[in-house]
């Protein structure tokens, strides 16, 4: 009986990974197919550092070191775009195996810990591509000698470049409920965190410096959002225990 049980969870959890690998390909084929404008929508922070200098096109235009070079840097953000996609697919299949196992008020809880995770990972995207990316483009474009060092870029790296610094500042802004959790199960008091918000501060910061490009301006607007994730995680971690 208890075998048979196991060989049921198995083909159950067979079929969920199935539906959701479909769905990661389905996803990552359309991306693939509108790669022109996955590609007009991730360059356009670039071009409009370029604004701040009034310089031509032609030297702002990007490169490929290799034949398959745009081809692994659009198959990688097609990856990306496509997971994301999927991911209220691949979500709901993990939900689908997972929640049979669990309590009702456990299924409440859990279902508010993975909306507000998705939630908060989809600001944070948003914020790397419409903050963070365009700050430190312009930060750097600053600091280039346009009439010493002809202005041309590998589409490789400035990928790399995107994808790391919006899916790191998505992942950073689970920060707050990640700290919420923490004081929720009684493991971080929240009064903790809050006593601890001086050493956060002074840490956010230097954070923000070594991200950042070497300015102030730059510096504070890394580092703002940072301090402002932490304030939160405070009021979350309060809202969750308010006795602790």
């Amino acid at each position: 009986m208890e075998r048979r049980a196991i060989g049921e969870h198995l083909e159950e959890l067979r079929a969920r990974l199935w539906w959701s690998v479909v769905a990661l390909a389905a996803s990552m084929t359309v991306a693939l197919v509108f790669h022109r404008t996955l590609l007009e929508i991730v360059t356009l922070p670039h071009y409009r550092a370029r604004f701040f200098f009034d310089v031509p096109p032609s030297p702002w235009q990007f490169i490929a070191k290799s034949h398959v070079g745009y081809i692994l840097s659009m198959t990688k953000l097609a990856f990306a775009v496509g997971l994301f996609v999927a991911s209220p697919v691949i979500g709901w299949q993990a939900w689908r195996f997972v929640a049979t196992g669990l309590y009702a008020h456990e299924r409440r809880a859990a279902g508010s810990f993975a909306v507000t995770s998705f939630l908060l990972f989809v600001l944070g995207v948003a914020t790397g591509y419409f903050h963070l990316v365009p700050v430190t483009l312009y930060g750097m474009a600053r600091m280039l000698p346009l009439d010493q060092v002809a202005a041309v870029f590998d589409i490789s790296e400035y990928m790399d470049l995107v994808l790391t610094m919006t899916v790191v500042l998505g992942a950073l802004f689970q920060l707050p409920l990640a700290m919420a959790f923490l004081s929720r199960i009684g493991l971080v008091p929240a009064r903790a965190w809050g006593r601890a918000r001086r050493h956060a501060v002074v840490a956010n910061v230097a954070v923000a410096a070594f991200l950042s490009p070497p300015d102030p301006l730059s510096m504070a607007v890394y580092a703002v959002p940072l301090v402002g994730l932490y304030e939160a995680g405070i009021l979350s971690a309060r809202w969750v225990r308010p006795d602790a």
